[in-house]
């Protein structure tokens, strides 16, 4: 019985799937390096792009293609291919929600996302330093005179969206194949228009990395 009652409590080691978890560490790691570079690259002071493309806007537009392409990149990679290309807790969450995952995974996926975020954050401060100083290392800030039941709206309704239009596009064979360059435009187009107002974060991790770190 003993030797039984040993055997039962660790089967459910059985269940993780370590090379997944770690994709999504390496996958949202590179996320953030790549996202907080390009803030960097566009705003950071002493930015090069300034001069170029002075036009906020115009830069913000270019941001938003970079951040959201680098979460694309990820979801064709073969890190994306092993683990679905997460890289985000609500995501996450919503395909465990729709019993699509094992609670294992779960929360496996998650600290998985979140200890890459805070290790991209920390290769963005390594490498650029002063330059993401200047942009509070990539940290998700509220626009100035912006009341926060309006901040939480916008992110609740933008994270919605994004979810949705996940499921709509991974739930058709037609379209599953597009859910890549669908997410990178519906980014970039949201980091566009709202990070203005929220910042656009869409992604708990994303935003949990530079806020730790700072």
């Amino acid at each position: 019985m003993r030797e039984r009652k040993s055997t039962r409590g660790h089967i459910w080691w059985k269940h993780l799937h370590w090379f997944e978890y770690g994709a999504e560490l390496v996958g949202t790691a590179f996320l953030l390096f790549a996202g907080v570079s390009a803030v960097v690259f566009d705003f950071g002071a002493g930015s090069p792009l300034v001069s170029v493309v002075p036009d906020k806007s115009v830069r913000l537009l270019i941001t938003g293609l970079l951040f959201a392409g680098s979460s694309s990149l990820v979801a064709i990679s073969p890190l994306g291919k092993l683990s679905g290309g997460h890289i985000n807790p609500a995501v996450t969450l919503a395909f465990w929600a729709q019993g699509k995952m094992h609670h294992f995974d779960r929360g496996g996926y998650i600290l998985g996302q979140f200890i890459g975020a805070i290790i991209g954050t920390l290769l963005v401060v390594l490498l650029w330093r002063g330059q993401a100083a200047s942009v509070g290392n990539g940290m998700t800030i509220p626009g100035a005179g912006y009341p926060l039941w309006a901040v939480f709206l916008v992110e609740l309704s933008l994270t919605f969206l994004l979810v949705l239009s996940i499921f709509f596009f991974v739930s058709s064979h037609r379209l599953m194949r597009w859910t890549p360059l669908m997410v990178w435009i519906l980014i970039a187009m949201m980091v566009w228009l709202a990070a203005p107002i929220s910042g656009t974060s869409l992604n708990p991790a994303r935003s949990f990395g530079p806020a730790l770190v700072s």
